[in-house]
């Protein structure tokens, strides 16, 4: 029988995958649609699928959530405003950036969490988290300065060096959103906190397209965009955190990030699967420094762990 560590770990990567897939069809959606419409569709349907059950959750339980609403609307609000930075830098660097480099740079946010943490949570780092960091550093180097990337379709916009730079602000976006639910998510209902924060992106999304863009006839929209709609707004949103709420209760905090440091891998496979997608010799390079510096920081050096043992 597979033991509820092996099944939540299954969970997590079955997350990474989807994830991992929609960078290809998020660029394809954004030729039609504006990034923040976009977002209005994607947050808007995840929260109409949370709402109801967070309402279901507390209708069973009969009594009124034990955390304290203060820190549950604080950790909601901050979390949301961090996710909504972060999709909207992810999104629009995808105007100018390749999917595959869009999702390093996304996973390079799991090796940006330390120095924060070490920051704001007083949490030290150990010699394998800094030469994580030093290696993610050069691969982040490579990766944007490694030449053009080999596209069958490429972007109407292809400028990597400009979407690469736009895409590194969801990198320090998504580290703040995991500090803060390392800050506050053990206080508060997972579920609860999720709604909140998913909400929140989507407040601001309408708000946004409402103020700097042209709201587009969705009765227009072609399959494509609803087809990336519905995959990021149900699996890659409302159920992608749930699962990852009820996995962490299995497994430890490093195996999550040890799984998820493999999202950068699945969006260079769907990248090249779905349209053909090939990278620089440089900027592959570069790659795998990055997922070598995802996972020496996080399961640490050979010698360390021995130490330890």
């Amino acid at each position: 029988m597979i033991s509820k560590a092996r099944r939540a770990e299954l969970g997590l990567f079955l997350v990474v995958v989807v994830w991992g897939a929609t960078f290809v069809t998020v660029q394809k959606a954004i030729e039609e649609i504006p990034v923040h419409s976009f977002h209005v569709l994607r947050f808007g349907v995840a929260s109409l699928i949370l709402l109801p059950l967070l309402f279901i959750s507390r209708i069973r339980r009969g009594q009124p959530a034990k955390s304290d609403p203060r820190i549950l609307w604080k950790a909601g609000l901050l979390t949301g405003l961090s996710l909504w930075f972060g999709y909207t830098c992810q999104t629009t660097g995808l105007l100018y950036t390749t999917p595959a480099h869009s999702g390093f740079l996304t996973g390079l946010s799991v090796v940006v969490v330390p120095p924060l943490a070490l920051l704001f949570l007083r949490e030290k780092m150990n010699q394998g988290v800094i030469i994580g960091v030093l290696l993610a550093a050069a691969g982040l180097g490579l990766m944007t300065l490694g030449g053009e990337a080999q596209l069958t379709d490429p972007p109407e916009n292809l400028d990597i060096v400009r979407g690469d730079m736009i895409s590194f602000g969801c990198t320090i976006a998504f580290a703040f959103q995991i500090i803060f639910k390392a800050r506050w998510a053990s206080k508060v209902s997972a579920l609860a906190l999720t709604t909140i924060e998913i909400g929140t992106v989507f407040v601001l999304s309408l708000i946004a397209a409402l103020t700097l863009e042209e709201i587009p006839n969705y009765s227009e929209l072609s399959m494509t965009v609803w087809g990336a709609v519905a995959l990021t707004g149900i699996l890659a949103t409302a159920v992608a955190f749930l699962i990852q709420s009820w996995a962490q209760k299995s497994t430890t905090a490093v195996s999550t990030a040890v799984v998820f440091a493999m999202e950068p891998v699945m969006a260079a496979l769907f990248s090249w699967w779905l349209i053909g997608e090939l990278l620089s010799w440089t900027a592959a390079f570069g790659g795998l420094l990055m997922i070598a510096g995802m996972l020496t920081a996080e399961l640490g050096l050979p010698w360390q762990k021995k130490a330890t043992n």
